[in-house]
């Protein structure tokens, strides 16, 4: 069960977030309920197709404990790609749409979780399934509970890892030795480059989705004081000597970034007594919030020594 429960808490998290965070006004001790909000968390990758998948639920007040019933079953939702060109704008191919659906995913050890929809390519002939292009555009179309929703998102080129070493290991109390990862990397020559950090180990292994991965998984950077420099980031989440580390160096789109930026405070400062953030949607339609996330992907493994 330990797949499919990384994969629930990490939509129950961001429901309640996306509710804590939505509102912009100061909040008195008396919290009135306010109508629940559709939340979209949707992916396109050009690295791996488990992990291109929608999550689509509904907020819930800040003081109900009851998460039944937030996820928003049996909507249509597709993926189409295409190009965006000046002077004429977005160009869709209609042949490239793809039909998402619910269902039972292997990934997921086969367990049907409502409110996740997945190319079901993915249960019949793997290699077909749906794929991102770096360059191109894809527009996600969302009806749901009689409403249309819709959202934009465009691939970048991926940034390549150059290599990753750890720093000097050390050994706890408990006699287990750790060290941190360190990434190496350069950054494109032009301005406006943004990525998202994500790795896993052998204790995420057997999770699913990209919510799934280590807990220090968001940790953007944007590149306005480094352009065209060499980077190296070192995490500050250990693991153990022997592991084995699987790096995912994203690259987005400003509007992504933006998106996961402004989740990141969200996180890290939820709760009715907190300065509101506002979450940066990208979603469009009356009274929903999230994102689609267009991620370019360069990856690499290390084992820690």
């Amino acid at each position: 069960m330990k797949k499919v429960n990384y994969f629930i808490g990490n939509i129950i998290v961001l429901l309640s977030i996306f509710f804590c965070s939505s509102c912009e006004k100061d909040i008195d001790l008396q919290l009135d309920k306010t109508p629940p909000m559709l939340v979209v968390e949707a992916y396109i990758n050009n690295n791996l197709r488990t992990y291109n998948y929608v999550i689509i639920g509904k907020t819930v007040n800040f003081n109900e404990s009851q998460f039944a019933n937030t996820a928003v079953e049996k909507a249509t939702v597709t993926i189409t790609e295409g190009t965006f060109e000046k002077g004429t704008g977005y160009r869709w191919n209609a042949n490239s749409k793809v039909t998402m659906k619910e269902g039972k995913m292997p990934s997921m050890r086969s367990m049907y979780i409502p409110g996740v929809y997945f190319d079901p390519r993915l249960v019949t002939d793997s290699s077909q399934a749906l794929l991102g292009t770096s360059g191109k555009s894809y527009l996600l179309e969302i009806v749901a509970e009689g409403k249309k929703y819709s959202a934009i998102t465009t691939l970048p080129n991926p940034v390549p890892l150059d290599s990753i070493t750890n720093t000097t290991p050390y050994t706890d109390k408990a006699g287990k030795t750790w060290a941190r990862l360190t990434i190496h990397y350069t950054d494109p020559d032009t301005l406006g480059n943004a990525q998202i950090y994500y790795w896993g180990n052998r204790y995420t292994k057997n999770t699913f989705g990209w919510g799934a991965l280590n807990t220090d998984r968001y940790l953007p950077n944007t590149d306005e004081l480094v352009n065209g420099q060499a980077i190296h980031i070192t995490h500050s989440a250990p693991l153990e000597v022997g592991d084995t580390a699987y790096y995912y160096l994203v690259s987005v789109e400003r509007q992504v970034y933006d998106f996961w930026d402004s989740f990141n405070k969200a996180r890290t400062n939820s709760g009715p007594f907190t300065t509101p953030v506002v979450l940066k949607s990208n979603i469009q339609g009356n009274n929903v919030v999230g994102c689609f996330s267009g991620f370019a992907i360069s990856s690499m493994s290390h084992v820690m020594k």
